[in-house]
């Protein structure tokens, strides 16, 4: 028996039938998330005002992808691999109530806390010209 290979799509590198499988989850997972309605069906333009989820599909490589999803109204996060197949697997998910409260965490000079004393003495952040 032959099977059909399947192009790859010009615009994103995708093959048509792992496109369609991102498309049918995302669709799923909003229905599931708010109100059963498709947030491609909501009039806001921000989905963290209407309630509905960010998602994010990156390529990781020629065979996978990478779906982020975050739930703004409840401050959960969850990062999937989807494979040229269609197969999902969950590879985190977490709270990211208290990450958003840290001020200062793996930054580099100047800190958020000496840029904002700069700006209050009315310092330039600049360069010294």
């Amino acid at each position: 028996m032959m099977h059909a290979s399947w192009p790859r799509s010009e615009t994103c590198g995708v093959a048509p039938r792992t496109a369609v499988a991102l498309m049918i989850i995302a669709a799923t997972i909003a229905w599931m998330a708010g109100g059963r309605d498709l947030v491609a069906q909501r009039t806001a333009p921000n989905p963290a005002a209407s309630g509905g989820l960010w998602i994010s599909d990156t390529a990781i490589d020629e065979s996978r992808r990478l779906l982020m999803v975050v739930d703004p109204s409840n401050r959960h996060a969850a990062i999937y691999h989807v494979d040229s197949g269609g197969t999902m697997t969950l590879k985190s998910a977490r709270d990211i109530s208290w990450d958003l409260l840290v001020d200062d965490f793996n930054t580099q000079d100047p800190k958020p806390e000496a840029l904002k004393r700069l700006i209050q003495a009315g310092g330039s952040a600049g360069s010294g010209r």
